[in-house]
């Protein structure tokens, strides 16, 4: 790609030459992906004086991605890492009541080659003896005085096929991948004990009860074809017998159990299992054996996550998603809920020490996944730990976000304007529509490097929140009960409309990328000059082609896709895409990929502009994807 390196290194020599003052600050470059650094499972210590993190990165120069866990203490003074090497440490898990002196951590590690479990003595900074596990664990959660360690592991299928050979049975479709079971290991090393018997799924992550006797975990059936929508619940297993008990009977899906640090109460989570496309999460409390259930968030509309007790046992804080913005709330018995943060920014792994004393990561225009602390009880302000990018968002030019708000078919729709830096008001710049094709995500107030390299590119980007997007409320989630994709898409023109309204903006060079519903656009509108289409382009059309009935009956009903009859599934092929296409198209696709093969194909055979890259996914980096995704706009 001579052209397009040529670009940025003009596009760096005209940034230092018109600009002296910022002559030490350059273009975001797709490069910089591997630069970028993330902070994830913030757990801050009961006692609030520390807090422990996974940070994660690429390895130079190999461009391998490691992680390791960090400690930082409360008032930022000192950082130091707890593990380092050329391998991965994540979920780390502190011990609630280990005895002063003797604080414990749970992490899951492969530097061994597979993951482990290994416990960390903070006193000392050693591990304790590795324990031999049945299977890699899933999910942990370590005993309140840090002497066991509870966890899910996936356990292998023992189904048999009468008429098949046993050594076929791993290729024959569909093929079950086994059951996730509860197990408990000693923190001293020695063998795990299964606790489940294997006739349900265990899901999520184990909560112990405060007096280590018992254990609460999500559970759930094999999916049925006849009852796709089928959730779990919460159970509580003893550790003594591995006796269970199930605590909730919703008729959706029930996660997340939190027992209250006296173990009066269990906080949950439970979604509606009406058949649409999105049922919010409403927090529950009951009492340990499953009685006097009341719900916190009656008339809050908004998906909960992460609820954690206050060390009183009165207040339960969460996080939740709204508008762009993911802020931590409480709630009360008496069914108040009150905002701790207001700032237009997001935050997610929220972590609560006994004292009151939080730790959470945010993220904001200008600010990229950073570490920081804050008072949830009481108003004050919040402290920056530490923000893994600095140094390098310190050297690049930042393009200017701007928040707007359109009309599409009676609904407000919110979007982003990410612009080149250093907009001249009297040019105009060509559009990128960056589609979110993550079902059920929401883009926000945090830090957007993609936006910003193609800003750096010369272009402004558009991020569009439609129809379907959650942190609006239910009834804006679920709403895309007949056309899917179709209501959306008309969301995103409506976008283009209110964006090509801008003085700055070229309305005549849209461009989008995205899977989908990118190609669901160019087969409806002639708005776009150019397009990427990432991955296959109609794999959820070929899901539902071959799932079974009653998963599809259950599909059409939420509105995931209108394909209940097969006999339409050829209006959602690539073919009958390409049939109505006239963008110059890039499809970037996996080897093998025959939907791909067929739209690219019939693109030739149309003669419309095209191209198709096939790269294993090993080998296709985030940053050469969006590289080639710049090249490909700018040819």
């Amino acid at each position: 790609m001579p052209r397009i390196k040529t670009f940025w290194k003009l596009l760096i020599c005209a940034n230092m030459f018109l600009c002296p003052a910022a002559a030490q600050r350059t273009p975001f470059h797709p490069a910089d992906i591997a630069l970028w650094r993330t902070v994830d499972e913030v757990r801050i210590a009961p006692n609030g004086k520390t807090t422990v993190y996974v940070e994660s990165g690429r390895a130079q120069p190999n461009g391998a991605v490691e992680s390791h866990l960090w400690e930082v203490s409360t008032d930022g003074r000192t950082r130091r890492p707890l593990t380092e090497g050329a391998w991965r440490d994540w979920s780390p898990r502190w011990a609630t009541e280990a005895p002063e002196g003797d604080e414990r951590l749970a992490y899951i590690s492969d530097r061994a080659g597979k993951a482990q479990i290994r416990i960390r003595r903070m006193s000392n900074n050693q591990d304790l003896p590795t324990a031999d596990l049945p299977a890699a664990p899933v999910a942990i959660a370590i005993s309140p005085a840090g002497d066991s360690v509870a966890f899910t592991a996936r356990v292998a299928a023992q189904e048999s096929v009468a008429w098949a050979p046993p050594k076929i049975l791993e290729f024959l479709r569909p093929a079950s991948r086994g059951r996730l079971q509860l197990f408990v290991v000693p923190a001293s090393g020695g063998a795990a004990r299964r606790l489940t018997p294997g006739d349900l799924d265990w899901r999520g992550e184990p909560a112990w009860m405060p007096d280590g006797r018992s254990i609460l975990c999500e559970a759930a059936a094999e999916i049925d074809p006849a009852h796709p929508m089928q959730g779990g619940a919460v159970f509580s297993v003893r550790l003594a017998d591995g006796a269970m008990r199930q605590l909730t009977q919703s008729e959706g899906s029930d996660s997340q159990p939190t027992p209250s640090p006296d173990g009066s109460r269990i906080a949950w989570l439970s979604s509606a299992g009406r058949t649409q496309s999105y049922n919010v999460r409403h927090l529950f409390v009951m009492n340990p054996d499953g009685s006097r259930v009341k719900q916190l968030t009656g008339s809050f509309d908004r998906d909960i996550s992460r609820p954690q007790w206050s060390s009183d046992s009165r207040t339960v804080y969460f996080v939740a998603e709204d508008a762009g913005a993911a802020h931590v709330y409480a709630g009360r018995s008496d069914g108040t809920i009150r905002p701790v943060t207001r700032a237009k920014e997001r935050l997610r792994d929220f972590s609560l020490a006994d004292n009151g004393r939080a730790a959470a990561i945010r993220s904001s225009a200008t600010e990229a996944g950073d570490l920081v602390t804050f008072t949830a009880d009481l108003p004050g302000g919040v402290t920056t730990l530490y923000a893994p990018n600095a140094e390098l968002l310190a050297n690049r030019n930042l393009g200017e976000v701007e928040e707007i708000h359109f009309d599409s078919a009676g609904h407000s729709v919110q979007a982003w304007l990410v612009k080149p830096p250093g907009l001249v008001a009297s040019k105009k710049y060509p559009l990128i529509v960056d589609l979110n094709e993550i079902a059920h995500a929401m883009y926000g107030y945090e830090f957007q490097l993609r936006a910003q390299i193609f800003a750096s590119a010369g272009f402004v980007t558009l991020l569009v929140n439609p129809r379907g997007t959650p942190g609006y409320g239910e009834q804006f989630g679920s709403i895309l009960a007949t056309r899917n994709p179709g209501d959306d898409s008309d969301d995103i023109l409506h976008g283009v409309d209110a964006a090509a309204a801008k003085p700055f903006v070229d309305g005549k060079r849209v461009m989008v990328a995205g899977g989908l519903l990118a190609a669901w656009l160019l087969s409806h509108s002639d708005r776009f000059s150019s397009a990427v289409l990432r991955h296959p382009v109609a794999d959820r059309a070929a899901e539902m082609a071959l799932a079974p009935e009653g998963l599809r009956r259950a599909a059409a009903q939420m509105g995931a896709l209108p394909w209940d009859d097969p006999a339409q599934y050829w209006q959602h092929s690539p073919i009958y895409f390409a049939g109505a296409f006239k963008t110059p198209t890039l499809i970037v696709a996996a080897p093998g990929d025959t939907q791909a093969h067929e739209l690219y194909f019939a693109l030739q055979a149309k003669k419309v502009e095209s191209a198709l890259v096939e790269v294993p996914a090993a080998k296709l980096s985030e940053d050469l994807a969006l590289e080639t995704e710049i090249a490909w706009f700018m040819r």
